[in-house]
C-alpha cells in the first residue's frame, strides 16, 4: 500500500496508473494468444505461399528506411541542449519509439493473417471482438510505456514523452510510406489490367493483380492501421501532459490517463457487442450501431467523469504535487519566487474585477503573463475540461458520419459519381472529388468551430487552450477505438465468398473511422505550437534587431512566421510528389508485367524489384519531413517553427481528409455499376469508375494515409527541436554557421531526391515492335469472309455487287458482350428469386 499511498503525483494517480498498465499487459497478452488459437492448418486455402514474401519485402523496406533515418535522428537529437542524463534518456525514448512501430505493425499483421483461416460461419460474429482486440493491442502497446514514464518521472516524463512520441510517428511514417507505392502497384495490376482490360473480377483466381491488392490491403488495415494508432497515442500523452500541467497542475496528467483508460475500455464494450444472425442483410447499420453506442457511453462518460473528478475551484488544483507550490515567473512574484498560498489572498479579490486589470496593462509578455494567472483563477477546472471532451467527441463522430455517409453503397453520394461515370471516367470523378471535398469541409469547420469554442472556454488564456484542445484530441481517439468493428470489418467481410450485402458494408465501413483518426492527429499535433512559442518568448533577446525579430516576432506581419507556414505546405506537397513519382514508377511496372504474365500464360505476376524500388523511392519523403522544420528554424529563423507546425498540420488534415473520402465515394461507384447497375460490367460507365477508383485510391495512400503520421512527424520534431535552435540563436553563435546547417539539411535532401528521381523504372516508349504491340496496343482486329452488298434496283442503272469486308468485333469486347449477358441473366434470376421469397412472405403473413 505504500506503493499507492506515498506515489508524489496522488494515491487516486498511482491506481489510475497501475489499472493502465494491468489492462495494456491484458490487453497485449490477449493479442499474442488469440491469433495463435484461431490460426488453423498450414494448408488454409486462403493462404497463398507467396503472402509471406511479398509482406517481408514490405517490412524489410520500412526497416531499410527505419535504420538509415532513425540513426541520424538519434544524432540530430543528442545536440539538443541538456545533460548528458537527459540526452541519454531523450534517445532511448526515440529509439523505443523507433521500435514500436515495427511490433505494432507485427501485431497487426498477425491477427489479419490469422483471420483468413476462419470458416465463414465464425466470420460475421469474430468482426466486432476481433476488430476490438486490434485496436486494444495498438493503444496498450502505446499506453504502457507512457504509464512507465509517468510512474518513474511524474510531470518531468514530458520530454522522454515528446521523444517517444517523435519516434512512433517516425516508424508509422517509415511504414506508411512503403505502403503507398505497393497500393498502386496493386490497384493498377489488378483493377486496369485484370478488371478494365482482361474483364476479370478483382477477386477471380484468374486475375493476376488479385494477390498484390489483397496484399497491399492487409498490411493497410494491419500494419499501417496498427502503427497510426500508437504514433496518435503516443503524441496525443505527451502534448497532453506537456501542455496540461502548466496550467491545471496533477490535474493535467490525471485528464491524460482518464481519456487513455477510457479508449481502452471502449474496446471492451466493443467486443461485448457481436453481429447476431438476424442481422444479415443489414450488416451496414448493425456495424455501425455496434460503434454509435459504445461512442455515446465514451461522451457521456468522458463528461460526467471529467465533471466529478477535477475540482470546480482552480485554486483547488493539485500544485504541490507538480512543483507548482511557488510562482516563479517575474512577471507575477518578482525577483524572488513567491508562495502561491500567499498570492491567492489577493488574486482572487482581484478577479472580481478584470476590466481594471485589462485597460491597466499593455501587450507586453510580461502584462501577459500576469492577466493569465488573473484569468486562470476565474474558471472552473471541471466545466472547461468537461466540455472540451465532449467536443472532441463531437468532432470524431461527426467525421464518422459525414466521411462513412459519402461512402455507403446505396448513398446519394456512391449514386451520383456512379451515374456520372456512364458520361467518361472524367465527369464521374469529378463528381465524386466534388462531394467529399463538401465533406472534408464539413469535418475541418467542425473542428474550427470547436477551437473557437475552447478559446472561449479558456477565458483567452493560451496555454489552457491548447491544452484543452489536445484534450479534445484524445476524446477523438476514446471515440475512433468504440469503431475498431468498422476498422476490422474488410478483413473478415470483404471476401469473395461472403453475402453481398456484407462486403458491402464491410468495404465501406473504414472510411469515417479513418476520417476520425486524421481529425484526432490534427488537433494533437497543431499543438505543438504551444512548447515551441513558449520556448521563443522566453529566449533572450538577439544581437541584432534583424536576429531578435527572427526569434520573437510571432506576428501576423513577419514574414519568419509566414514563410515557416509556406516551408509547412510545401513539405506536404513535396512528400505527395515525391510519393506519385513512386506511385507511377512502380504502378507503370507492375502494369507491363501484369500483361506480360496474361501473354505468357503464368500463375502469377511477381514484381521482382519490389523492395530495392522501395528504398529508392520513399527515402526522400521521410527526409524531407525531418529536416524541413530545420531548414525553416535556421535558414529563416526560430520563429519560423510555429508556422511550419500550423502549415504543415492544415495541410495534410484537409489533402488526406478530401482524399479519404474521394477514394471511399470511387470504390462505392465501382462496386455499384459492377453489380450490374447503370450499364454494369464492361460497360463504359464501369470502365469510368475503375480509372477514378485507381486514382483515388493512389490518392489516399499518398496522401491520406500518410497523412496523420506526417504531420505527427512534423510536430514532434518541431517541438524537440527548438530548444537547440534557440540555444544556437543566442549563445552567441555566428549567424553564417546557422545558415550552412540549413544549406547543409537542403544538400542532404537534395541527394534524396536525385537519388529517388534516378531510379531504374521500366521503359514505356515505342520500342521494338515485336515487344511494345502485344504489351501497349489493343488485340488486332480481325476480318472474315466477304459479304455480299445488297442489290438496290435503280430504274437508271444497274449497281455492280461489290465485296464488303465486314470486321469482327475484337476479342475485349466480344467477352464484355458475354459478360453484360451473364449478368443480365444473374440480375434476371435474382429478381425472380427476390420475387418469389416476397410472395412467400406474404403468404406466411
Amino acid at each position: 500500500m505504500d506503493l499507492i499511498t506515498q506515489f508524489p503525483l496522488g494515491d487516486d494517480l498511482a491506481v489510475t496508473l497501475l489499472v493502465l498498465a494491468a489492462l495494456s499487459i491484458a490487453a497485449l497478452v490477449l493479442g499474442a494468444v488469440v491469433p495463435a488459437r484461431l490460426r488453423g492448418a498450414e494448408e488454409a486455402d486462403e493462404i497463398d505461399g507467396e503472402l509471406g514474401r511479398r509482406i517481408g519485402q514490405q517490412l524489410s523496406a520500412a526497416g531499410w528506411l527505419l535504420l538509415w533515418v532513425g540513426v541520424p535522428a538519434l544524432g540530430l537529437l543528442w545536440l539538443v541542449p541538456g545533460t548528458t542524463d537527459d540526452r541519454l534518456l531523450r534517445s532511448a525514448m526515440l529509439l523505443a519509439g523507433l521500435l514500436l512501430g515495427p511490433l505494432a505493425a507485427w501485431r497487426g499483421l498477425a491477427l489479419q493473417l490469422a483471420a483468413l483461416v476462419l470458416p465463414e460461419e465464425r466470420r460475421t460474429g469474430l468482426i466486432t471482438r476481433l476488430g476490438a482486440l486490434s485496436v486494444a493491442g495498438a493503444l496498450a502497446l502505446a499506453v504502457l510505456p507512457v504509464t512507465l514514464i509517468l510512474w518513474f518521472l511524474q510531470e518531468g516524463g514530458s520530454s522522454a514523452l515528446m521523444s517517444l512520441a517523435a519516434g512512433a510517428a517516425l516508424s508509422a511514417l517509415a511504414i506508411r510510406v512503403t505502403l503507398a507505392p505497393t497500393e498502386a502497384a496493386a490497384a493498377a495490376s489488378a483493377l486496369l489490367v485484370g478488371v478494365d482490360e482482361n474483364d476479370q473480377p478483382a477477386d477471380d483466381a484468374e486475375n493476376l493483380g488479385g494477390p498484390l491488392l489483397r496484399t497491399a490491403g492487409m498490411l493497410r488495415r494491419g500494419a499501417g492501421l496498427s502503427a497510426d494508432l500508437v504514433a496518435l497515442t503516443t503524441a496525443g500523452a505527451a502534448l497532453g501532459v506537456m501542455l496540461g500541467v502548466p496550467v491545471l497542475a496533477a490535474e493535467g496528467i490525471l485528464v491524460v490517463l482518464l481519456a487513455l483508460g477510457t479508449a481502452l475500455l471502449a474496446t471492451g464494450a466493443v467486443a461485448l457487442l457481436p453481429l447476431r444472425a438476424d442481422e444479415i442483410g443489414q450488416e451496414a447499420d448493425a456495424i455501425r450501431l455496434r460503434g454509435l453506442i459504445p461512442a455515446g457511453l465514451v461522451l457521456v462518460g468522458l463528461v460526467v467523469a471529467a465533471a466529478l473528478w477535477l475540482p470546480s475551484a482552480y485554486q483547488d488544483l493539485r500544485f504541490a504535487h507538480v512543483g507548482m507550490d511557488t510562482f516563479t515567473d517575474p512577471a507575477i512574484a518578482g525577483s524572488e519566487p513567491v508562495a502561491r498560498d500567499s498570492l491567492e489572498e489577493q488574486i482572487l479579490p482581484a478577479v472580481e474585477d478584470m476590466s481594471q486589470w485589462v485597460s491597466a496593462t499593455d501587450d507586453g509578455r510580461d502584462a501577459g503573463a500576469l492577466l493569465d494567472v488573473l484569468t486562470l483563477y476565474t474558471i472552473s477546472p471541471s466545466a472547461v475540461t468537461a466540455a472540451a471532451l465532449g467536443l472532441g467527441a463531437i468532432v470524431a463522430l461527426a467525421a464518422v458520419l459525414l466521411l462513412g455517409g459519402n461512402a455507403q453503397r446505396n448513398g446519394g453520394t456512391v449514386l451520383r459519381a456512379a451515374r456520372t461515370s456512364r458520361t467518361g471516367g472524367a465527369l464521374g470523378l469529378a463528381a465524386g472529388l466534388g462531394s467529399t471535398a463538401l465533406a472534408a469541409a464539413g469535418v475541418l469547420a467542425a473542428a474550427v468551430i470547436v477551437a473557437g469554442v475552447i478559446s472561449v472556454l479558456s477565458g483567452g488564456v493560451p496555454g489552457l487552450a491548447l491544452a484543452l484542445l489536445a484534450q479534445s484530441g484524445l476524446a477523438a481517439l476514446a471515440v475512433l477505438a468504440c469503431f475498431s468493428a468498422s476498422l476490422f470489418a474488410p478483413a473478415l467481410g470483404d471476401r469473395p465468398e461472403s453475402p453481398r450485402t456484407l462486403r458491402e458494408a464491410a468495404a465501406a465501413a473504414p472510411v469515417g473511422p479513418h476520417g476520425a483518426l486524421l481529425v484526432a492527429a490534427a488537433m494533437i499535433g497543431v499543438t505543438a505550437v504551444g512548447p515551441v512559442v513558449t520556448a521563443l518568448q522566453v529566449a533572450a533577446r538577439g544581437a541584432t534587431v534583424w536576429e531578435d525579430r527572427a526569434l520573437h516576432a510571432l506576428t501576423p506581419l513577419s514574414l519568419t512566421l509566414l514563410g515557416g507556414v509556406g516551408v509547412g505546405v510545401i513539405g506536404v506537397l513535396l512528400v505527395t510528389a515525391s510519393l506519385l513519382d513512386a506511385a507511377r514508377r512502380l504502378g507503370a511496372d507492375a502494369v507491363v508485367i501484369t500483361r506480360a504474365a496474361i501473354l505468357e500464360d503464368r500463375d502469377r505476376a511477381d514484381l521482382p524489384d519490389l523492395a530495392e524500388t522501395l528504398r529508392r523511392a520513399t527515402l526522400t519523403p521521410v527526409v524531407v519531413l525531418v529536416l524541413l522544420p530545420v531548414v525553416a528554424a535556421f535558414g529563416l529563423g526560430p520563429a519560423a517553427l510555429p508556422g511550419v507546425v500550423v502549415g504543415g498540420v492544415l495541410t495534410a488534415a484537409a489533402l488526406g481528409l478530401w482524399s479519404l473520402g474521394a477514394a471511399g465515394t470511387l470504390e462505392g461507384a465501382e462496386s455499384v455499376i459492377a453489380r450490374g447497375r447503370y450499364g454494369g460490367r464492361a460497360s463504359w460507365g464501369h470502365s469510368g469508375a475503375l480509372t477514378g477508383t485507381v486514382l483515388t485510391g493512389i490518392l489516399r495512400a499518398v496522401l491520406g494515409s500518410v497523412a496523420a503520421p506526417a504531420l505527427l512527424v512534423t510536430s514532434a520534431v518541431s517541438a524537440l527541436l527548438v530548444s537547440g535552435v534557440v540555444a544556437l540563436s543566442t549563445d552567441g553563435t555566428d549567424p553564417y554557421l546557422r545558415l550552412g546547417i540549413a544549406v547543409i539539411a537542403l544538400l542532404i535532401m537534395l541527394v534524396c531526391w536525385v537519388v529517388s528521381a534516378t531510379a531504374p523504372e521500366v521503359d514505356l516508349e515505342d520500342g521494338q515492335e515485336q515487344v511494345a504491340r502485344p504489351l501497349f496496343a489493343r488485340p488486332a482486329e480481325e476480318t472474315e469472309a466477304p459479304l455480299e452488298a445488297m442489290d438496290w434496283e435503280d430504274e437508271d442503272a444497274e449497281i455492280e455487287q461489290v465485296a464488303d469486308p465486314v470486321r469482327t468485333a475484337p476479342k475485349k469486347l466480344k467477352r464484355r458482350q458475354r459478360r453484360a449477358q451473364e449478368a443480365a441473366a444473374r440480375k434476371k434470376a435474382e429478381s425472380e428469386e427476390d420475387s418469389e421469397e416476397d410472395s412467400g412472405t406474404t403468404d406466411e403473413d
